[in-house]
């Protein structure tokens, strides 16, 4: 079974920036955009939350329309969490978290990989060292990440297939996913895959890095396998996500 490629065409994107604080939005996205999308107060007035999930920090699941997308902030990790919470030493707008990984969907958008649609980065001011960072993103219908649909059967494998040509595509495009597990793989109602969570991922030339993304996938699979009461996956899984893997890295890279 085959994934659907994308829409490849050029989506329309816009900057704006106001008081110290810098925006980049996909107009067609949202009915009426305004730096207060980044707010979950703005969405909760206007009865659009449509659920949470909680992590390291709060993701917001919203409405605008028709549209429902993804809202969620950056939050640091380990000691940094405690000292910094959510915020980065300052860095020039293009390079800042958002706005890095926006860039990096839109780019692997044209190509057709199996990604969600950017719809709005934003890089708060916090002061003169620091920013803050939030990121909004198309959210994909139907989709469940692979540690929920294991722990309740397990995948075909022509689903595994499609998820190693996923992987495979995004490593032939050159895209290195600094931290490819378990969660960060989804399958939509029509169980194609997509991948997310591209934050410190960006492009690199082949090498030792592809493997080692596969390598990370396979410690989580087998993490979580000791961590679920139920866990239905098998080493024989992973083959066939190997096979569909090197069925994409066997063709030329998409241009």
């Amino acid at each position: 079974m085959q994934t659907d490629r994308h829409d490849t065409r050029q989506h329309d994107t816009r900057t704006l920036s106001r008081d110290g604080d810098h925006f980049r939005f996909d107009p067609a996205c949202f009915s009426d955009f305004s730096p207060d999308c980044f707010d979950a107060a703005y969405w909760e007035a206007r009865q659009a939350v449509t659920g949470t999930s909680v992590g390291r920090g709060t993701t917001w699941f919203i409405r605008d329309g028709e549209r429902h997308m993804v809202l969620r902030r950056y939050w640091r990790g380990g000691l940094f969490h405690r000292l910094l919470t959510d915020r980065y030493l300052i860095q020039p707008v293009a390079r800042s978290r958002a706005m890095r990984e926006f860039a990096l969907l839109a780019h692997m958008r044209q190509l057709g990989l199996s990604v969600p649609r950017p719809c709005a980065a934003a890089m708060f001011r916090d002061s003169l060292l620091f920013y803050r960072a939030a990121l909004i993103i198309e959210r994909i219908p139907g989709a469940r990440d692979l540690v929920a649909l294991l722990q309740e059967s397990p995948l075909a494998q022509d689903h595994w297939r499609d998820i190693g040509r996923a992987i495979g595509r995004m490593h032939q495009a050159g895209v290195y996913h600094a931290d490819l597990n378990s969660h960060n793989i989804l399958l939509d109602a029509q169980h194609r895959p997509w991948l997310i969570d591209f934050d410190k991922c960006r492009l690199r030339k082949p090498g030792r890095w592809q493997q080692a993304n596969l390598a990370r996938l396979l410690r989580s699979l087998r993490k979580e396998a000791g961590k679920q009461a139920q866990w239905h996956w098998q080493e024989s899984d992973f083959s066939a996500l190997m096979a569909g893997y090197n069925a994409a890295t066997a063709v030329s890279p998409p241009q």
